[in-house]
């Protein structure tokens, strides 16, 4: 018989609780233990698993939450490795894959992937939480580099659970919307951003832009995927002074690696995660109150 992986044991072990990854989520958070969704769905399908620090202390709630075991998920994990990242032509392959969605709604735009005339160099991500615990709008500044000469255009792509309640995207500065397409069967959403002017090959120019949720959020996590290298993402979470989370704890996902550390707010009341050369890969935080 095939000896079975950690990610094979894991997905048995929540299918046979009658969970899903959002329970667990939440019950690990309330434990002190905030694993992001996407970490543990990434570890359910393979895609990377538990290394060290506290996505290795995070099993040994899991185990208990999942009534299975004690020392029966963690005995399952291969060896620590960290491949380097993998090229950006093969990872949108695989995005594509996972999300049947993409390229029918790329195609309704005139687009046949996500750079084709334009490139992301940088990104900011800003989010403000509430007293309340919640994330109404995000706050995205980035710069793009042109492919070729009268480069403009680039996607924005999302999946809506709910396709009644889209979010808002409010062009801020350097940029406007041009038109949208919706995959209504997989819930991928599309609309064109429009830089303000034609580039130049070669040339770089920033914008920004305010996305404004139309049902705030309660999640305790906020990274980005980097879909190809960038020379810089930021990720910052600004807490209400009123209501700091008890932990918070930076991550990140390359390969089939996670290193995360918990971090120490001081007398402040924000928090941020920062790379330079990153990417593909998954940066964020996670938090509990």
């Amino acid at each position: 018989m095939r000896h079975r992986g950690f990610s094979e044991a894991f997905g048995d072990a929540v299918s046979e609780r009658g969970v899903s990854l959002a329970w667990l989520h939440h019950r690990l958070v309330e434990s002190g233990h905030p694993v992001s969704p996407a970490a543990l769905s990434y570890w359910r399908s393979g895609r990377s698993q538990p290394e060290r620090g506290t996505s290795r202390d995070a099993l040994v709630e899991i185990e208990r939450l999942l009534r299975v075991a004690p020392g029966s998920l963690s005995a399952r994990l291969g060896p620590s490795r960290r491949p380097g990242p993998r090229p950006a032509e093969r990872t949108l392959q695989e995005m594509f894959a996972e999300n049947p969605g993409m390229q029918p709604a790329l195609a309704e735009l005139g687009f046949d992937g996500l750079y084709d005339e334009l490139i992301e160099q940088v990104r900011h991500i800003t989010a403000d939480v509430g007293a309340d615990g919640r994330i109404r709008e995000f706050r995205v500044r980035a710069v793009m580099q042109a492919r070729r000469d009268g480069a403009r255009r680039t996607p924005l792509i999302l999946t809506a659970e709910d396709q009644s309640q889209l979010p808002r995207f409010v062009p801020t500065a350097g940029c406007l919307l041009g038109a949208a397409a919706m995959d209504h069967d997989s819930g991928v959403y599309a609309t064109e951003l429009v830089l303000e002017r034609a580039l130049a090959k070669g040339e770089l120019h920033p914008y920004e832009l305010t996305i404004e949720l139309a049902d705030p959020e309660d999640e305790t996590f906020l990274d980005h995927y980097a879909a190809r290298r960038l020379s810089e993402l930021l990720v910052w979470v600004r807490f209400d002074p009123d209501h700091v989370p008890m932990h918070v704890e930076r991550y990140s996902i390359v390969g089939h690696h996670e290193v995360s550390e918990k971090l120490d707010l001081g007398e402040g009341s924000t928090a941020h995660a920062v790379a330079r050369g990153f990417g593909p890969g998954i940066l964020g935080l996670r938090w509990g109150w």
